[in-house]
């Protein structure tokens, strides 16, 4: 019965838009005609006034008439609108129970332009999208669902700008390092030999001079990097703190009293490793130094004045985190320096990081580590610039600095762990000129990291991509992110012995739920442009897409 009832009200609700369409229009047009004639009514006293004629007479009573006929009509028109119910009816439901929608043709078209770094592709015209902002960028995207097809290896194609890249599996370097030269200097730091090119080197410690009023702050940044602080671990938090502390002090007896040669972490590495009675030995040596403001004395005591168990916790815990330092491949690369990462500011250079998957969990320290000092490097050289330079006009400090900014692109960003560098990036040092990158799987990734400081991230994210989403939680993010569009629905009700009667009504639906989300096609991605509305674009492909072809150095399958 109940489905007979439901085909009734169906072919009842088809033949009452049938019969009502032309009555509602005839009643606009009624409306419109009504109002217009009041206009002209309304018109009449002014025609006396102005012409001193019978209305009609003379063409230039209608300059009058004209503009009151028109208001007429409009006013006419907009109480049909708001009497009749039209705006339901026709499915023109406004937006008050949300506007989310997606981007048109037109806006679409605005990201349609000659510079800037590629983001998609638009699915109307096919043309490259770009971005060329200066906020921050944001992917999220599992893994296999071509973040590096898509994105990574596109601009490393096409961007005429500095670049760091987080390059995984070295294929970004074999794919794009060609390209990269024609743009200016390529550095691949690959200690385990991967991308089949050979490794440049990096010693953090090689900017660090024991004259400096830095030197206590630039060995607190590389204890920052070096020790991991586990997210939510706060029994953790007194030890880190008290590794940091000898941690920078031997990093600071290193550069002040070693010859230049053994100014390297192997060789801080080395001083933690040293037995019992050598290790107390060099501590009251540190105890003697006056360099660096008397700072190398203060971490000595420090950690003299401790009780044995608690000295023992603490050295065990500075151990801990420089493990990695033992590794031969990972020393070789921090024994030197073949570029300094301020030369990202004042000429196009390129610097791939490149550690395999598989040693992500071991040797992290080494990329956090790089980057952390990347991003330092860039913002001293950045304040520096604003300064009065004094020296030789050939020196670092009184070349030009580059238009564009330096992108950092942070594929596998949670490997790094949680970084303080590169949150404040995030959210102070869009100035510096510095445009980061971060890469992502989920939006739970970067909860965990950053716990309620994730939204830092979005929020200071000019652009958003997510594409191949498939679970649950960022799915329900980005669709209440998105919001909702107003949607009109009508309601049935059937009585017995009376007819279908019928409402309609309005009400507020996610623009893109998540299951929706989730079930996006493969080839689709969606962008949220800041200021814009939620854009579904095209995901890039480098291997198939025209505009790449030529530029890159193809790979075995």
């Amino acid at each position: 019965m109940r489905g007979v009832m439901l085909v009734f009200g169906g072919l009842f609700r088809f033949f009452g838009r049938l019969i009502f369409t032309p009555i509602l229009l005839g009643w606009m047009i009624g409306a419109v005609v009504f109002g217009a004639m009041i206009g002209a009514l309304v018109a009449t006293p002014f025609v006396f006034a102005f012409f001193d004629q019978p209305p009609g007479e003379s063409a230039w009573h209608w300059l009058v008439f004209g503009p009151f006929i028109f208001v007429g009509g409009i006013f006419g028109f907009q109480y049909w609108r708001m009497a009749s119910g039209a705006d339901a009816f026709f499915g023109l439901t406004g937006d008050s129970h949300g506007s989310a929608r997606f981007a048109n043709r037109k806006e679409l078209k605005k990201l349609q332009r000659e510079d800037g770094l590629l983001i998609g592709r638009n699915p109307h015209t096919g043309r490259l999208l770009r971005y060329d902002g200066p906020a921050h960028l944001i992917t999220l995207a599992p893994t296999r669902a071509g973040k590096g097809v898509g994105t990574v290896i596109p601009n490393l194609l096409a961007a005429e700008r500095s670049v760091l890249v987080i390059d995984p599996k070295g294929e970004n370097a074999r794919i794009a390092g060609e390209a990269r030269r024609r743009f200016g200097m390529v550095h691949v730091l690959d200690p385990f030999e991967v991308s089949g090119m050979p490794s440049a080197v990096y010693n953090p410690l090689d900017r660090l001079t024991p004259d400096s009023l830095d030197l206590g702050e630039d060995a607190a940044s590389l204890t920052e990097a070096l020790v991991m602080d586990p997210p939510g671990q706060v029994t953790e938090a007194h030890w880190n703190e008290e590794a940091k502390a000898i941690l920078g002090g031997l990093i600071m007896f290193c550069v002040c009293h070693e010859d230049r040669d053994r100014r390297s972490l192997a060789t801080v590495r080395e001083y933690l490793t040293l037995p019992p009675e050598k290790l107390r030995a060099l501590l009251e040596l540190m105890q003697d130094s006056e360099e660096a403001g008397g700072l190398i004395a203060r971490a000595a005591n420090r950690f003299l004045g401790k009780a044995d168990r608690e000295a023992a916790s603490v050295l065990s815990n500075a151990q801990r985190h420089t493990h990695f330092l033992d590794s031969p491949r990972i020393a070789r690369c921090l024994a030197r320096s073949d570029f300094a990462f301020a030369d990202l500011r004042h000429r196009i250079t390129s610097v791939f990081l490149v550690l395999p998957p598989n040693r992500m969990d071991a040797y992290s320290r080494w990329l956090r580590l790089l980057v952390s000092q990347a991003l330092q490097d860039i913002a001293r050289d950045a304040e520096a610039s604003v300064r009065p330079q004094s020296g030789p006009a050939g020196a670092q400090g009184g070349t030009q600095r580059l238009k564009t900014p330096t992108l950092f692109l942070l594929d596998e960003f949670a490997a790094l762990g949680r970084l303080e560098a590169v949150e404040r990036a995030m959210g102070l040092m869009a100035g510096y000129g510095l445009q980061l990158w971060p890469i992502l799987q989920d939006m739970s990734q970067l909860k965990d990291l950053y716990g309620e400081r994730a939204g830092t991230f979005i929020a200071n994210a000019g652009v958003q991509q997510v594409f191949g989403v498939n679970d649950f939680e960022t799915a329900k993010w980005l669709s209440q992110t998105i919001g909702q569009e107003t949607a009109g629905f009508q309601t049935d009700s059937f009585k017995p012995g009376d007819g279908p009667s019928f409402s309609n009504n309005l009400t507020g639906r996610d623009l893109l739920t998540p299951d929706e989300i989730m079930q996006l096609r493969p080839e689709n991605q969606l962008l949220r442009v800041q200021g814009q509305a939620t854009a579904v674009a095209q995901k890039l492909r480098y291997y198939a897409d025209p505009e790449f072809k030529g530029l890159f150095v193809p790979q075995d399958q």
